[in-house]
């Protein structure tokens, strides 16, 4: 899904590293 991986840069902007592991995961399962 590379539009939802795309959101992923711009989300982490203000967001925790934490956070977006968990995103990438979500997105990768």
């Amino acid at each position: 899904m590379p539009k939802l991986v795309e959101c992923v840069p711009n989300f982490s902007e203000g967001r925790d590293k934490a956070i977006i592991d968990e995103i990438a995961k979500a997105i990768t399962a």
